[in-house]
């Protein structure tokens, strides 16, 4: 979850298998024309691997084992902070759609169904773990290209009836909320000061899907946050404080960011959205986790020290501090010290596809992607 305004030369490094595993598309998906795309801005939650291409630390990388250890077919790490696919890959394979690929991939320059700008590590504030991932900003910076390149492409009327029907997803606010904890517990001691730092962070999000908007865009998915005091790394903390006060950040934001979607479906002509509440569908499994098929949802399966909370799965620059991997990855929810497993990836996509508005509203993202009014593509 880390990078703000580097040059972007400064991004381009070669993974070749990286690249490879990026362009798997999926049994099922032809790649005919298609009208409409998927396209990502977030952080490691629904990264595909642009962060393979940055100069960064490994703590904001996933290109090496075990991650990628379910990941078909070959069962490589490819960028993705899991051990397979996270939430915009099945939400795609649903939507008929191969998987996205990496901006930063140095053989996608295509776009002919999206593109994912995520990296590991990023804000929507230019501050949150800046130069070390890729900002909203650059994020925005990325997309900018993009459209550029589909209208040299498409043409302006083509490219824009394309960029209308196609879903834009918006993840961002762990890496805001918990990047300053680092500092200090007292930053967002009151609730005065958590609400006033949310709305920095809703507002950069309503920014960018505003500009998305000017340029076509008409329906946008966006993920809650999750709950933050419930990650392994935040219970190895043992703090009430923290516990209390991420809790309570994370909430705020979940609220605030639905308020800003409603005044902007009733501002912007022809807008759709959906908001899916990770926070809710992660507590559900939390506190009743047999229900979901999980037996360990306090530690995480790779990681070191209590509940495996120290975020060196994988990771080679943590000293003498070696990382253990569980034998039974199946029965946890989290893969590492921060992000969930594939299998918990799979069950919210599969719950936002088609879930009612308990989990995901108004619309569920089947109902999103099929939505094809023509008011969509006016200006």
């Amino acid at each position: 979850m880390k990078f703000s305004n580097f040059c972007i030369s400064f991004f381009i490094i070669f993974f070749a298998a990286v690249s490879e595993a990026a362009s798997i598309q999926l049994p099922g998906n032809s790649l005919s024309d298609t009208r409409f795309g998927f396209f990502i801005f977030g952080d490691s939650y629904v990264d595909a691997g642009n962060n393979n291409y940055i100069i960064t630390t490994s703590d904001f990388q996933a290109n090496f084992p075990p991650y990628g250890e379910s990941f078909f077919p070959n069962r490589i790490a490819t960028g993705r902070f899991t051990d397979g696919r996270n939430i915009p890959d099945f939400l795609g394979e649903y939507a008929n759609l191969p998987l996205i690929p990496p901006y930063l991939d140095p053989h996608n320059d295509l776009y002919d169904y999206g593109v994912n700008f995520a990296s590991g590590g990023g804000g929507a504030l230019a501050l949150s773990h800046q130069e070390q991932a890729i900002g909203l900003q650059t994020q925005m910076v990325f997309f900018r290209k993009v459209v550029k390149s589909l209208r040299n492409k498409l043409g302006h009327a083509r490219s824009r009836s394309f960029l209308s029907n196609s879903v834009f997803l918006f993840n961002f606010g762990g890496n805001d909320y918990l990047n300053p904890f680092d500092i200090s517990y007292d930053i967002f001691k009151t609730i005065e000061a958590q609400e006033q730092y949310v709305n920095m962070v809703v507002g950069n999000i309503t920014i960018a899907i505003k500009e998305v908007y000017k340029y076509g865009g008409r329906k946008f998915g966006v993920l809650a946050v999750p709950p933050l005091g419930y990650m392994p790394s935040s219970r190895l903390k043992k703090s009430a404080q923290f516990f209390e006060e991420s809790s309570s950040i994370a909430r705020i934001h979940n609220k605030f960011i639905l308020i800003a979607l409603e005044k902007l479906s009733k501002q912007l002509k022809g807008f759709k959205y959906t908001l899916a509440d990770v926070h809710t569908a992660l507590l559900q499994r939390i506190q009743n986790p047999t229900k979901y098929g999980f037996k360990v949802v306090d530690t995480a399966c790779c990681g070191s020290d209590e509940f495996r909370g120290v975020y060196n799965c994988g990771r080679k620059d943590f000293g003498s501090l070696p990382y253990t991997h569980c034998q039974n990855l199946e029965d946890h929810m989290f893969f590492d010290s921060f992000h969930p497993t594939q299998k918990v990836f799979k069950q919210l996509a599969d719950e936002f596809w088609s879930g009612d508005v308990d989990i995901v509203k108004p619309l569920n993202f089947k109902q999103l992607f099929s939505c094809d009014d023509s008011t969509l593509a006016s200006y």
